[in-house]
C-alpha cells in the first residue's frame, strides 16, 4: 500500500407511537403528509433533465433535489459522525436503513410537505424490520481504530464539522466540501483532520434512471504521527434497508435480497472478497402518498407494500492501496474497507494497519450509484470503466 503526498446511541425513548400519535384521526394524518401533485413521483417532468438543486437547511445541513424529487440529506453531525440520510431511489423508495434515526425524528412537525411524506415513509420502511448495529448510520465514513479510538461503533470517539467549506450548484450536480476533525476519546483530543467531498448527480443507464453519490475523503494527521489500525471494523459504510438484506427472508418470506460482485460471487461469498464493484439488490418499501400513506400509517399492522432498489458501489483508483475488502454482509452492512487484513484475510499474523505521518494524506474515493434494482452486471461493469475513466482523466477525485 502506498500513501498519497500532498495537503490536502440511540433514543429508545422515542418511538413509532411519539412519532404519531394514536389518537390521530386518518383525516389529520392525510392532511398534514398531503403533497401537490407536482411532488410525486409520476409527474416529474422528462423535458428537462435531471436537474440537480440543494436546499441549506442550515449552516452545516443540506437537502438535494433530483427534478424536484426529495434525493438526500448531507447531516453534518448524527450522534458523533457526519452522514447522509434520508437517501431515496429514482423510484422514491428510501434507499438506506432508517432506523435509528428516525427514532429521533418526528414527522409531524416538518413543515416542508415532501420531507415529511418521505419521512413518515420511513416510519414505514423499517416496520418490523432489524434493530440491530446502532452505529450504522445509512452512508458513512469512519474507521473503529485510529490510534485505539473507535470512531466506528458508536463510541465518545467523534467526528466533528469544523467547517462547511463549500456548496456548488450545476445543472448536472450538487458538490459540498466540509473539513472535519476527528477527537479521540482515549487521548482526549484530536489526531487527525479530513476534508470530505460530496458529489450528488443524476441520469440513466441504457434509459434506466439513476442516483449517484460521488464520495472522497482526504485524512491528515495533526500530530506528528496516527495509526489506522487493523480492522474489519469500518470504513466506508451503508446499511440496506431491512427488507433488502439477504438474510431478512427468515423474517419475511416476501423479503429478502442479494448481493453479486465483479468476479459473479455471490451473497456471502462477497465479504472479504476484494472488488472492482459490489451490487446489493432486495425488496424496499415503496414511496406511497396521500391517502394510502395515511391509511398505512394509522393502522400499525400494515407491512408496506414492496419495491425494488439496488446499491451499487463502486471503488475509485485514487484510494490508497489497492481494491479494499469488502466488508459486506447478508443482514444488511454494506461497507469498504482497506485496513482489516487480519480479518479478511485470516491470518493472524497479517498487519493491515497504516501509519500517516506529519505531511502525508491517505485518500479514497468511491462511487455509489442508487437504482431500481434493474442494473445488469454488464452494466454496472460499464459505469465503473466510465467511473475510471473519469478518474484517468482527472474529471473526478
Amino acid at each position: 500500500m502506498t500513501l498519497n503526498k500532498g495537503i490536502w446511541g440511540w433514543n429508545k425513548s422515542a418511538t413509532v407511537a411519539h412519532i404519531i400519535s394514536k389518537s390521530l384521526t386518518l383525516l389529520f394524518v392525510a392532511s398534514i403528509i398531503s403533497l401537490n401533485s407536482a411532488t410525486s413521483q409520476e409527474t416529474r417532468s422528462q423535458e428537462i433533465g435531471k436537474k440537480l438543486t440543494a436546499i441549506k437547511l442550515s449552516e452545516n445541513d443540506v437537502r438535494i433535489f433530483v427534478d424536484g424529487d426529495f434525493f438526500a440529506e448531507y447531516r453534518s453531525d448524527y450522534k458523533g459522525t457526519p452522514i447522509v440520510w434520508p437517501i431515496c431511489a429514482p423510484n422514491g423508495s428510501l434507499a438506506t436503513r432508517a432506523w435509528p434515526m428516525i427514532e429521533d425524528v418526528d414527522a409531524s412537525v416538518e413543515k416542508d410537505n415532501q420531507m415529511k411524506n418521505v419521512l413518515f415513509n420511513a416510519v414505514l420502511a423499517e416496520r418490523n424490520g432489524v434493530k440491530d448495529h446502532p452505529h450504522h448510520r445509512s452512508f458513512w465514513f469512519n474507521h473503529g481504530d485510529v490510534d485505539r479510538g473507535d470512531f466506528w461503533g458508536g463510541t465518545p470517539s467523534k467526528i466533528r464539522q469544523t467547517k462547511f467549506v463549500s456548496l456548488e450548484e450545476s445543472e448536472d450536480k450538487v458538490i459540498l466540501v466540509t473539513e472535519n476533525a476527528w477527537f479521540n476519546d482515549k487521548t482526549k483530543s484530536d489526531v487527525c483532520k479530513d476534508v470530505r467531498r460530496v458529489t450528488f448527480s443524476a441520469g440513466n443507464i441504457n434509459g434506466k434512471d439513476v442516483r449517484i453519490i460521488d464520495f472522497s475523503v482526504e485524512i491528515t494527521p495533526v500530530k506528528e504521527k496516527v495509526v489506522f489500525g487493523d480492522t474489519k471494523e469500518g470504513s466506508f459504510g451503508i446499511r440496506v434497508p431491512s427488507p433488502t438484506a439477504v438474510t431478512s427472508k427468515k423474517i419475511n418470506s416476501k423479503w429478502g435480497g442479494s448481493i453479486v460482485n465483479d468476479a459473479g460471487e455471490k451473497d456471502g461469498d462477497t465479504w472479504s472478497k476484494r472488488s472492482k464493484w459490489v451490487n446489493y439488490v432486495g425488496p424496499a418499501a415503496k414511496r406511497l402518498n396521500d391517502a394510502e400513506l395515511s391509511a398505512y400509517i394509522k393502522d400499525e399492522k400494515l407491512e408496506a407494500p414492496l419495491a425494488t432498489i439496488g446499491i451499487a458501489v463502486l471503488d475509485g483508483r485514487n484510494s490508497l492501496g489497492e481494491r479494499p475488502w469488502r466488508h459486506v454482509r447478508d443482514y444488511g452492512l454494506f461497507a469498504s474497507n482497506p485496513f482489516g487484513r487480519h480479518d479478511f484475510e485470516n491470518n493472524v499474523k497479517a498487519d493491515g494497519s497504516q501509519t500517516l505521518r506529519k505531511g502525508e494524506t491517505m485518500f479514497f474515493n468511491f462511487r455509489t450509484i442508487f437504482h431500481d434494482g434493474n442494473l445488469t452486471n454488464e452494466e454496472i461493469n460499464a459505469a465503473f470503466e466510465e467511473y475510471d475513466a473519469e478518474q484517468n482523466s482527472g474529471d473526478v477525485r
